[in-house]
């Protein structure tokens, strides 16, 4: 009996090692400069006009980069902070962008927030984001 429960917590130790191994990071090059720089349009046409021109935030919209949002998004799946913009954005028309404009959008996002861009675009696929952590400060 004893032998099993230790294969078991041995078993689990191994498969938490395997699983942080898989998880990436926004350090990790998860998108494209090309990616980026379409969001940047989608985003002046779709969130600039409430959360500025800068993503630094406007009157009641919270800033989308810098101290205040990583200190919001830090260690939280890519996939919360999508399907945050993906359900509930733009606000005069929530849902209305498609989940390849918003992870072009999220591209230009990690860009302005100073996350290096990649040779493979960022996938708005849930399976995929939910492997990738926010994490400001470079491990």
């Amino acid at each position: 009996m004893v032998r099993v429960a230790v294969a078991c917590v041995v078993v689990l130790a191994g498969l938490s090692v395997v699983v942080a191994q898989g998880q990436k990071t926004t350090w990790d090059k998860i998108y494209t400069a090309d990616q980026a720089a379409r969001g940047e349009k989608l985003y002046a046409d779709n969130c600039a006009a409430c959360h500025g021109e800068s993503l630094g935030g406007v009157e009641m919209a919270p800033p989308l980069a810098g101290d205040t949002f990583n200190g919001n998004w830090e260690g939280v799946t890519l996939n919360d902070l999508f399907e945050r913009m993906r359900t509930s954005m733009p606000q005069n028309k929530p849902g209305s962008l498609s989940r390849v404009q918003n992870a072009d959008i999220l591209a230009h996002m990690l860009k302005v927030g100073g996350f290096p861009a990649g040779d493979v675009p960022l996938d708005g696929q849930a399976g995929a984001l939910m492997q990738i952590k926010f994490v400001t400060y470079k491990p």
